[in-house]
């Protein structure tokens, strides 16, 4: 499946931005089942300085800083990405090693750095009380990891409500945990913090999903969104993905941008802008199959 991807957020400030400074993360990254055929930054005003970089987890990243002044800053991200079929597709959950064997393998000298920073407490994800409670309904003794994460996710997704604007990114999992309501960011870290709870290793995964209209219905340009879901590693497998927003094991509809600990390591869009006053934020995301085209 190919997919045609457009970001674009726009700043609309009240007293013009006299500098800025800017990291963007909206460049698809490619692995052996998602190829990035294109992409381009078109950034208005024209920055003085844009260098793509990569970053610790091996991301791919943009700096941009500009010292015009200006009324509004609109930066988009135009990507075309092929996603093949994921190497977990053809997995048998129940003959995955048990969770408790993974465990052991990680805290082990056996497994490298670049694995078990996943199993440790970061920024967003962190252990508070009643998370190994939660998490062990479904990780009961001896399990089966993968027979085990596929219960799990269907857990968070009956037990937790979307709802839009009713969390933030500074939202703590304790108000998320007590309230059991949010969005897709929320699921992933409380599915992580979980994870992490019991010593299994998760990364958190930003990127995209295309929305699929009700039947009947044209899909609305700018409709879809910017996505949040998860891997958890299991050895001699690698990273599995799954996203506890739709109950899915990750298949061949979510493309990847970059992987980190939680989301302030991926933020799409951040940076200091300086400016006397307030500004107005919009930002629009459109995923076109080939089909759709």
């Amino acid at each position: 499946m190919i997919y045609q991807i457009e970001h674009t957020t726009i700043y609309q400030y009240q007293d013009r931005a006299t500098t800025c400074h800017n990291i963007v993360y909206q460049k698809p990254l490619s692995n052996s089942f998602q190829k990035l055929l294109s992409h381009e930054y078109r950034i208005v005003p024209q920055p003085e300085l844009l260098e793509e970089r990569v970053d610790f987890f091996g991301n791919s990243y943009a700096y941009f800083s500009m010292e015009t002044p200006h009324s509004e800053l609109k930066v988009s991200s135009l990507s075309e990405v092929e996603i093949l079929d994921v190497p977990w597709k053809t997995i048998e959950p129940a003959m995955t090693p048990p969770w408790e064997a993974v465990v052991k393998i990680l805290q082990s000298t056996e497994t490298l750095n670049d694995v078990r920073q996943f199993y440790l407490d970061s920024v967003l994800v962190y252990q508070i009380a009643g998370l190994k409670e939660y998490i062990l309904k479904s990780f009961f003794p001896g399990r089966p990891i993968i027979e085990a994460m596929l219960e799990f996710n269907t857990r968070i997704y009956r037990d937790f409500e979307y709802k839009a604007g009713y969390t933030d990114i500074s939202t703590p999992l304790e108000s998320l945990l007590a309230e059991k309501k949010g969005v897709c960011q929320d699921f992933a870290h409380f599915t992580l913090a979980c994870l992490r709870s019991i010593g299994l290793a998760g990364k958190y995964v930003s990127g995209y999903i295309e929305t699929i209209p009700p039947p009947g219905k044209k899909k609305l340009k700018g409709a879809d969104a910017s996505h949040a879901w998860i891997a958890i590693y299991v050895p001699d497998i690698g990273w599995i993905e799954f996203d506890p927003t739709n109950n899915i094991m990750v298949n061949n509809q979510h493309i990847r941008v970059a992987f980190g600990r939680d989301f302030k390591d991926v933020v799409p869009l951040k940076g200091i802008v300086y400016s006397s006053g307030g500004h107005k934020l919009k930002v629009s995301v459109d995923v076109k199959s080939r089909q759709d085209n």
